[in-house]
């Protein structure tokens, strides 16, 4: 087992800044007068939302996921599904930082890039290298950063100097001490117009490898050409827009886009300002449309009460579910003990639960019924679902389910499997970790 690496400069510096904003969370909870347990999670709910958002939802589906009324259907969420598109999967950082570096170099006209961390260190520099180098030859190279997720370190002023445009989403200042936790979740990279990268990349050394080790972690992308790539550059504009006021428009950014390939697909986005959850609402539509098997890989599995009670039904109707999380290596382990508090109901309900044991593993991903895909940025969480800026690809297309499917059985190999039995025998200190960290659940 390989010793884990010394903290640098700039992680020390991401873990202050992230210490920051806890500790304005923190403040937010005491302003708004918690005193008991749903006091507290009502005060965190309002400190991070800005508005009231609808997040329950009625939905009894006279059709199943392989129908093409399903899928027709999406049109309520997002753009609509469109043809004529091409996705490729790309498993951990030694496949991911080669294919998406190698598309920022050979940029012609536009590069778009929004991440929620992105670290001064050796990650960092080989993005920051090719975004350099396409800004040099003057390509109009534009960065999103979250304020909070997000150290650039050195490489801020290096990028600036080249020409490259970065802006910073949400900056942690006193006059945000309500909205310290509104965040951008997204990782986009959109190269001009034509190709564009989501899935659960950080610019961060943790996520360069294969998987090798503990200190590797396991994460996948989604390279996509076609007409669905327009979509994704809106999302990207949307808090562009938001945070520098200028609006990206014309064939730089969305040139009239020709067809690669055979699959159907769209993109899904979440904003804080949105009336309601859109990937909540897919996720909904989704398991309850579901009759074969639901395959779900999530780091961050903390699914509202709404969501167990359909993954349940789903079960119970004879749909094989499984859940793919992280086991013991975990950067957030407060997030599992959460997870966990909710272990019994979907045991017991059928939902069949595997922890990854060789490294944390990062991917978001849900694969359904052979024929219908998810792969970006969002959680099985409250922020993912209601809170953060988010955004997700969607493909309706049996040979890409059958490439997920096939990733998550790999997966699947390096998985123990929790029982129920299992589960009931844990320590008293473990029950102790999941009812304290249970009290934070909104804000995860």
């Amino acid at each position: 087992m390989t010793k884990a690496k010394p903290e640098t400069p700039a992680r020390a510096a991401t873990a202050w800044r992230r210490f920051t904003c806890a500790a304005l969370v923190a403040m937010a909870m005491l302003h708004a007068g918690c005193v008991y347990t749903n006091t507290v999670v009502n005060g965190v709910r309002s400190a991070l939302l800005s508005k009231s958002k609808q997040n329950n939802y009625v939905f009894h589906p006279s059709f199943v996921v392989e129908e093409p009324e399903f899928f027709r259907s999406l049109h309520i969420i997002g753009e609509g599904m469109v043809g004529g598109n091409h996705a490729i999967l790309l498993e951990n950082g030694d496949q991911i930082f080669p294919a998406m570096t190698a598309d920022i170099r050979a940029a012609q006209v536009s590069v778009n890039m929004e991440t929620f961390i992105f670290e001064d260190d050796e990650a960092g520099r080989l993005f920051a290298d090719a975004l350099i180098e396409a800004a040099s030859r003057g390509v109009k190279v534009r960065l999103t950063v979250d304020d909070w997720g997000s150290n650039l370190g050195k490489l801020e002023k290096e990028m600036v100097d080249a020409g490259v445009r970065i802006a910073k989403y949400n900056p942690l200042h006193f006059y945000t001490i309500r909205r310290p936790g509104v965040r951008t979740h997204r990782k986009l990279l959109i190269v001009d117009g034509r190709i564009g990268y989501t899935g659960g990349l950080g610019v961060d050394e943790r996520w360069l490898g294969n998987a090798r080790n503990e200190d590797e972690w396991r994460d996948t992308q989604v390279r996509v050409t076609g007409p669905v790539v327009a979509q994704l550059q809106g999302i990207f504009n949307e808090n562009w827009t938001f945070t520098t006021a200028e609006i990206l428009a014309g064939d730089d950014y969305f040139p009239a886009l020709q067809p690669t390939g055979k699959m159907i697909a769209h993109a899904i986005k979440a904003s804080t300002g949105d009336s309601a959850s859109l990937p909540k609402m897919l996720y909904i539509m989704t398991i309850q449309a579901a009759r074969q098997y639901l395959h779900i890989t999530n780091p961050y599995f903390i699914p509202d009460a709404q969501v167990r009670r359909a993954l349940v039904a789903a079960a119970q109707r004879g749909v094989d579910v499984r859940v793919l999380v992280p086991g013991e290596h975990n950067d957030l382990p407060m997030i599992r003990h959460n997870s966990r508090m909710h272990y019994a109901e979907l045991l017991r309900g059928g939902v069949r639960i595997c922890e990854y044991t060789p490294t944390m593993i990062h991917s978001k991903m849900m694969v359904v019924d052979g024929i219908f895909s998810t792969i970006g940025s969002i959680n099985f969480d409250a922020r993912s679902m209601s809170v953060n800026a988010e955004e997700s690809l969607s493909v309706y297309d049996r040979d890409f389910a059958g490439a997920m499917e096939a990733m998550f059985q790999r997966d699947l190999q390096h998985c123990e499997e929790m029982e129920y039995e299992k589960w009931q025998r844990r320590s008293i200190f473990k029950r102790a970790g999941e009812t304290i960290f249970w009290i934070l659940e909104p804000y995860y």
